[in-house]
């Protein structure tokens, strides 16, 4: 897999594709700032369009008490229900909503990325929801900069509705603001209603939403 920088694959694009093509890239995951993408003919990737999505940015400021069920997570082995809100993300994310994708599939990819975010290979920190001793809900967070970016987050169904996402927000923002981030980064499904309020609500500023595609090999005769 390979992830195309956004815009990239608009110039030049069928010589681009064979060239990855060619270096046996099976899935390109490209980001696009302009619409239809997926009507460009060529004969080396099926282009699958998966979404529009919403990036969100919030700059924090001012640090706030972290709730007391908030925790950073500290075991280099996520637990069963850390694993299954991971594969909660994926399904409600570009993988869960790509037809080419099935869930077993990105099962694994996610499990695979939770293990890898509380070993801190992927990820700088975790931070944990927790009721009972038991994960109700996590997001990770990585730095880059100035910037904190949010790449997993889920809450358990259950528990929607009753502030854990607020909770996990806050202490993330509290986490950046101790390493002396400036902005807080992340995105969400532009169809996502229920989300963009939430974001909105904490603070987000929602900027114009790209289009995400997943190009698919197609092997061919030279």
């Amino acid at each position: 897999m390979a992830k195309a920088k956004k815009d990239f694959l608009w110039k030049n694009s069928n010589n681009k594709l064979r060239q990855l093509n060619e270096q046996d890239i099976e899935l390109i995951v490209f980001n696009s700032s302009k619409p239809d993408f997926e009507k460009l003919e060529n004969r080396y990737y099926e282009i699958v369009k998966v979404y529009n999505r919403v990036p969100i940015i919030k700059e924090v400021k001012s640090k706030t008490i972290n709730h007391p069920k908030i925790f950073s997570y500290k075991d280099e082995i996520p637990s069963p229900e850390l694993i299954d809100l991971a594969k909660l993300a994926g399904k409600e994310g570009r993988f869960g909503r790509d037809h080419r994708i099935s869930q077993e599939t990105y099962d694994k990819i996610f499990e695979e990325w939770i293990t890898n975010s509380v070993k801190r290979i992927v990820a700088d920190e975790v931070l944990v929801y927790k009721v009972d001793e038991k994960v109700v809900g996590f997001g990770t967070l990585k730095i880059e900069g100035d910037n904190g970016f949010g790449p997993l987050f889920a809450v358990n169904r259950d528990y929607e509705g009753k502030g854990v996402s607020f909770a996990l927000m806050r202490a993330i923002e509290n986490k950046l603001i101790e390493k002396k981030c400036k902005y807080l980064v992340s995105g969400t499904q532009e169809i996502n209603k229920k989300a963009l309020g939430a974001f909105r609500r904490f603070g987000f500023e929602l900027q114009t939403p790209e289009f995400v595609y997943h190009l698919w090999k197609i092997n061919y005769n030279k």
